[in-house]
């Protein structure tokens, strides 16, 4: 079975207009921007003995909040936003730690990457072709008549 592109890119187009926006990955409540820059704060209370329930009264109370509603941030919450924040510092460490062996990616300092060159035997003269050509048509023509040989019909 075939699929018609454009009949799909048509009505793909028209569906999606009568979707409902998602809010998936656009910014609601702020709470995980604002857990993120506390993150290291939340680490030293966990090392200090502060249990999980404790940290997330204390970010209710100065007004952290979760979903539509606008619900005091739990437990659960907390601890999973925490989860996710990790994993996304685990994601970009095996991402940079990828890009570091890379020689042709510039680096984060603003470095100019390595500069790419041709291979060998991609820089040199073609077979045949004559040094001292300098006029573009003699450079078409000397390029016509390599072409000869796989041209013909036999």
């Amino acid at each position: 079975m075939t699929v018609d592109l454009k009949k799909l890119r048509r009505d793909a187009s028209r569906l999606q207009k009568t979707r409902p926006q998602s809010t998936v990955g656009r910014r609601t409540t702020g709470t995980m921007e604002a857990i993120r820059k506390a993150l290291p704060t939340i680490y030293q209370l966990r090392r200090e003995g502060i249990s999980w329930p404790a940290i997330a009264d204390a970010l209710a109370d100065q007004g952290l909040v979760q979903g539509k509603n606008r619900d005091r941030l739990t437990t659960n919450r907390l601890t999973s936003i925490v989860t996710q924040l990790e994993a996304q510092a685990e994601r970009q460490a095996r991402k940079d730690a990828g890009r570091a062996i890379r020689p042709d990616v510039a680096r984060d300092d603003r470095q100019t990457p390595a500069k790419l060159s041709l291979s060998n035997d991609l820089t040199g003269r073609p077979e045949g072709q004559p040094a001292s050509v300098s006029a573009e048509e003699e450079l078409r023509q000397a390029a016509y008549e390599k072409l000869q040989s796989v041209l013909k019909k036999e």
